[in-house]
């Protein structure tokens, strides 16, 4: 175990004999969804009274996940397409049934993540896996919860706050020279719940010109004071990492350091029957880029951007069964690139959801008007349909218009391999769906969508018999691409007592079709690679009373690539006086296989590592 690791458990130590006297060790036991709720827009949502299809990853499955980033914890999620650059998601790109990176929407506890520059820092999360309890993943476009920009999806990573005290830690080591540390500290003070977290991960990479070194610390302070409750969250993330092969082969001395700055502030107000909900953040990103890593003056972009964002929303209920969310948004981006120039553009939008019940049946119809600085005013609704069969099975349909404008990268970028297109237009996409899912001990959920994209924004270039390829890559509107796809779901949860048994197994397949119109004389980087088959499997083991064990697999194919499987493993302790080891196999099968750019992920390799969780009786 390596300097970092070793000193981290003498912290562990040190802590653990100072307050061994107060530590809680919880009972191990799987949790149902009984009591879940997703965010949304206002008020909390009963997850089982949803109109669409989402996947919810709690706190506990995300411990069991051998997962050391936000973005590797996504891969484990049916309809979600997750293509890293490498290890611990140190650049990764989000889709969703097989939407791009950019057509999905990162959240935070409600606040957008948005970069005018690049979709590719969406994922610039500087928040550590165990600062976050929860991850909603909303599938197909979000506009009637989250607002313009969401066209495929959205995913919401949700840290809440403790009234406890608690510390909970982790050390870890493995293949490459990679490791890493983080701290997640809960420490209430006269009513003011506050929680503060630290993280540390670097590696020497898998191959050439891949190692990375990642700095986070994340703070967040709440406090509810009669009929309101005021949140601030301020974080901080610092990446330095080889590129090689990220966008583009014919460079693999390139290399990327990014800063990442976010400050939030929410104010809510109860009144009677209204909720009144104030979000302010802004978030800043500094991006350098070299094209050789140790010549900068080759050829070197920097790229600072800037984000102000407020939201203000109204929900409540009048007469017996009719609620409302009345809202505004504005929004204001701003870019100063030594590659794309001083930028800057404003979004303002205004929206509205009524939902009606009556009897079994659930209809939510939303509007959304939105502005930006150069696109004249546009509309999109949407409407949401539910019907209750009995407790725990339920029916849900939809249908829904979306957007999202250009990105700067997009619309101006230029290097030796890639060069923009200011003539851009905004992409559209309609789409519907339909589904059911039946809660309890077996959870079941099947559901087909159908989303038709028009203006769809892709990059191509002439094809080449000269490799590497010599002809740039340049993005063009598509007149049409359409996309047709089923989910299934099984989910089954095992109670009972024995020494050898399975705690819970987890299924779940996607398929998506997609037809579009294009020359065979181009390549593609984006039309030609969505996921045409996924299929996840999980499946947990209670292997005795000491410890469990959790099997991962995964078969994805997607179009005109390869189909490959992934199987991955994780061993964990039970918690002794606080303290429980772990470890983990990726790819064990060896497998050989790119998910983004040109980039070779590692084969079969190991991490080992240490938790540490120590909660203080009230």
């Amino acid at each position: 175990m390596n300097k970092n690791a070793i000193l981290l458990f003498l912290f562990f130590v040190a802590i653990h004999s100072f307050g061994q006297r107060d530590i809680i060790i919880p009972p191990t036991k799987i949790l149902t969804l009984n009591d879940i709720v997703i965010t949304g827009r206002g008020n909390p949502i009963d997850y089982f009274k949803r109109n669409q299809s989402m996947t919810l990853l709690k706190a506990d499955k995300l411990a069991m996940l051998p997962s050391r980033s936000l973005s590797e914890a996504l891969s484990y999620t049916s309809g979600v397409d997750v293509r890293q650059r490498g290890l611990n998601g140190m650049q990764a790109d989000i889709g969703i049934r097989g939407g791009s990176f950019e057509q999905t929407l990162i959240l935070v506890n409600g606040f957008k993540l948005v970069d005018p520059q690049t979709g590719h820092h969406a994922m610039n999360i500087p928040f550590t896996v165990n600062a976050i309890d929860q991850i909603e993943v909303t599938k197909g476009p979000a506009t009637h919860m989250f607002g313009q920009s969401a066209l495929a999806g959205a995913v919401n990573f949700v840290s809440n706050l403790s009234s406890k005290t608690f510390v909970k830690a982790q050390s870890y080591t493995g293949s490459f020279g990679t490791t890493g540390i983080n701290v997640t500290l809960s420490a209430p003070i006269k009513g003011w719940n506050q929680k503060i977290s630290l993280g540390y991960d670097r590696s020497n990479g898998h191959w050439s010109n891949s190692d990375f070194d990642n700095k986070q610390i994340s703070y967040e302070g709440g406090k509810s004071f009669k009929k309101q409750y005021f949140l601030v969250m301020l974080a901080y993330s610092d990446r330095k990492f080889g590129a090689n092969g990220f966008y583009s082969n014919k460079f693999p001395d390139q290399w990327e350091s990014t800063q990442n700055a976010f400050a939030g502030l929410r104010y809510n107000v109860n009144f009677r029957k209204t909720t009144w909900v104030n979000r302010l953040s802004t978030r800043t990103n500094r991006d350098e880029f070299r094209l050789k890593r140790n010549d900068p003056g080759f050829y070197t972009n920097r790229h600072f951007s800037e984000t102000y964002s407020l939201e203000s929303i109204l929900s409540g209920k009048f007469l017996a069964n009719w609620q409302y969310h009345l809202g505004v948004e504005h929004r204001i981006e701003v870019l100063n690139s030594s590659n794309l120039g001083l930028r800057n553009r404003q979004y303002s939008s205004g929206f509205g959801d009524m939902l009606y019940n009556v009897g079994k049946l659930t209809v939510t119809s939303s509007l959304l008007v939105f502005q930006y600085s150069n696109i004249p005013l546009k509309v999109l609704p949407s409407i949401q349909c539910a019907f209750q069969i009995n407790e725990q099975n339920r029916l849900y349909a939809n249908l829904a218009k979306s957007n999202r404008i250009p990105t700067y990268t997009e619309l101006y970028y230029s290097d030796p391999s890639n060069m923009g297109n200011a003539d851009l237009k905004p992409e559209y996409a309609n789409s519907a769906e339909l589904g059911w899912f039946k809660n309890g001990k077996l959870y079941l959920e099947g559901n087909v969508f159908y989303r038709q994209t028009y203006n769809m924004i892709d990059w191509i270039r002439d094809s080449s018999s000269v490799s590497p390829n010599p002809n740039k890559w340049k993005p063009v509107n598509i007149a049409e691409v359409r996309f047709y796809g089923v989910e299934a779901t099984l989910r089954k949860t095992f109670v009972y007592s024995a020494a050898f048994k399975p705690n819970f197994i987890d299924f779940s397949y996607t398929y998506i079709q997609a037809t579009h119109v294009f020359d065979s004389n181009v390549e593609s980087r984006y039309a030609y690679s969505n996921l045409r088959h996924q299929l996840i499997a999980k499946l947990n083991f209670q292997i005795s009373k000491y410890g469990s064990l959790q099997v991962n697999y995964r078969f994805l194919q997607r179009v005109s690539n390869p189909a490959y499987q992934l199987l991955d493993l994780k061993v964990a302790s039970e918690s002794l006086k606080g303290f429980s080891l772990f470890g983990e196999v990726n790819n064990l099968l060896n497998t050989q296989y790119v998910e983004a750019g040109f980039v070779q992920m590692p084969g079969r390799w190991f991490k080992v590592g240490l938790n540490y969780a120590f909660t203080k009786a009230n």
